[in-house]
């Protein structure tokens, strides 16, 4: 049985007509279904079920975040403002020092 993420994680969707869609876990109601929302779209008072099979867990959250979701005081602008920040960590997560080549590229002349 696969263990349900915690609440603020982000997740995006690998099924369905929502695949690619970046989340956050607000909840969960079986073993392997979570809800999630984005603020956007999907608000917190209406959040998506999702089976854990069609979600990619990404173990970046925060903690002040996923109280507030806890405690209901999440407001939809904040989970919406977390996911842009959090997906734009994914995307680009390192720079030169991590491995990645640089931006800029040289041409040498000879």
């Amino acid at each position: 049985m696969v263990q349900p993420p915690q609440v603020g994680v982000l997740v995006h969707s690998l099924a369905g007509r929502d695949t690619g869609e970046h989340y956050l876990v607000v909840g969960t109601m079986e073993p392997n279904i979570v809800l999630v929302a984005n603020g956007v779209n999907r608000p917190l008072q209406s959040p998506k079920k999702k089976n854990l099979r069609h979600l990619a867990v990404h173990q970046r959250s925060s903690a002040e975040l996923a109280e507030k979701i806890r405690k209901k005081q999440a407001r939809d602008e904040e989970i919406a403002r977390a996911i842009r920040e959090m997906v734009v960590i994914l995307d680009h997560p390192g720079g030169e020092r991590e491995g990645t080549e640089p931006d800029v590229k040289e041409e040498r002349r000879y």
